[in-house]
């Protein structure tokens, strides 16, 4: 449930600060003043970099995928479904454990550690408190692929990470020597942070805070560089520093480079009230795609020159109206739901999307999602059930709520793009 909600609020982030360029292939920078293009942060310079290029984690591989689901008493429990046996346990192996409680290996505080990532073969990460208030300090913590044996390797004072793990624009990224990961100082909605972090000798730095201008989302990575969104806001006329979102708003991407600090504007756009319904743009597989919808037009935004090179241009207009959410690429496909089509990268194909069988959500109907793409295997929240959780209140008082149970499946990469429901389920999703 918890998954439903964060998809659908990062989906109206995207859409509220994402777009293209006027016209199909001119550079959407192109207008902007050259000397607000180009921003360096020094205490960024001032430490070398490998310009590596930028990876995001994620919460699976093809063997695994992380999970996790709440207790009562601000516990947080994992869990692993195994995606080759088709299971999901509590990692503990200690004889009678009811894994509710501390003196469980698999439970942890609520705020010392959330989602689970896969560094690497034999490598977990996790981000501790990620956006909740009972610590002030976040702890970066290895793990072993059993989420045991934690080892913290740095520590940031003053700081929240926003380490979901949704998408790309919510993920932690590595570049094979450093992490990095979004976030704030001074709790959830303060000033917003990229932190750098060199797990070999727990040094984090703040690579956004002599930045200017100030950052407020992440829409993820091209090469070794981040694009970084900014809104920008009109100062009061009374001169005050509380700064507010005007009724026309600019929605600014930048192209930030963690090795130098060089900020350089890669897109802008005016809306109204910061809700765009007219482009969008998405990062995937290290690759920027732009949808002018207006146009009919779909292309690949080079970063480096600004140029787009066009592989769709006839978009059928059916699909141009409304709110748009690219939700994946699979195989060659932009896949999209909403509306319900698919563009192919290659040849500009644009289709309706077959559907698959609806998924019923507490009453409310989706398509099944993608929470891990492994290329020509897919793993998506295959089915839901009528299901009674017990929730226990403040007071101690125990309350029967009436939900659904979502469960897990893989399928394969082309049963998917053809509406095919081939499941091979997997788990019960925790949480």
């Amino acid at each position: 449930m918890k998954r439903i909600f964060s998809l659908a609020m990062a989906a109206l982030l995207l859409a509220g600060c994402t777009a293209g360029p006027a016209s199909g292939s001119e550079s959407p920078a192109a207008a902007t003043d050259e000397a607000a293009a180009s921003q360096t942060s020094s205490k960024a310079a001032s430490v070398p970099v490998p310009a590596q290029p930028l990876r995001p984690l994620q919460r699976g591989d093809e063997t695994q995928y992380y999970m996790n689901d709440m207790l009562s008493g601000g516990l947080i429990r994992c869990w692993i479904a195994d995606l080759k046996d088709c299971r999901s346990y509590v990692p503990c192996d200690v004889e009678g454990c009811t894994h509710d409680s501390l003196d469980c290996p698999g439970v942890f505080a609520r705020g010392d550690m959330d989602r689970t990532f896969v560094l690497d073969e034999d490598t977990l990460v996790y981000f501790g408190n990620n956006c909740f208030p009972e610590t002030q300090d976040s702890n970066v913590v290895f793990l072993d692929r059993n989420c045991q044996n934690p080892q913290v390797v740095a520590t940031v004072t003053d700081a929240t990470f926003t380490a979901l793990g949704y998408d790309n624009a919510t993920a932690p990224y590595t570049d094979g020597t450093y992490l990095y990961c979004l976030g704030y100082h001074g709790g959830y909605g303060g000033q917003t942070a990229l932190f750098r972090i060199d797990p070999r000798t727990g040094e984090t730095v703040d690579l956004l805070e002599n930045t200017s201008p100030s950052m407020d989302l992440l829409l993820g990575a091209v090469g070794s560089k981040f694009v970084l969104i900014q809104f920008e806001r009109e100062a009061p006329p009374d001169g005050s520093e509380e700064y507010t979102s005007a009724p026309t708003q600019r929605i600014v991407h930048w192209l930030f480079d963690p090795a130098t600090g060089e900020m350089q504007q890669l897109a802008a756009y005016d809306t109204q009230e910061g809700i765009l319904d007219s482009y969008t743009a998405e990062i995937l597989d290290g690759t920027y795609y732009q949808i002018d919808w207006a146009a009919g037009t779909a292309g690949i935004l080079d970063p480096e020159t600004g140029e787009v090179r066009l592989f769709a241009e006839n978009i059928p207009a059916e699909y141009r109206d409304g709110h748009h959410w690219m939700m994946d690429k699979v195989e060659d496909w932009l896949v999209f739901q909403y509306p319900q089509l698919m563009i192919n990268v290659k040849t500009g194909e644009v289709k309706e999307r077959p559907a698959l069988p609806e998924n019923d959500w507490n009453g409310v109907g989706h398509q099944p999602g993608t929470y891990l793409n492994l290329g020509d295997t897919l793993l998506v929240d295959c089915r839901y059930e009528p299901y009674t959780r017990t929730d226990i209140g403040p007071d101690g008082t125990p309350a029967a709520v009436e939900t659904s149970q979502g469960y897990l499946g893989l399928i394969s990469a082309e049963d998917f793009l053809n509406g095919v429901p081939n499941y091979t389920e997997v788990c019960a999703i925790a949480g």
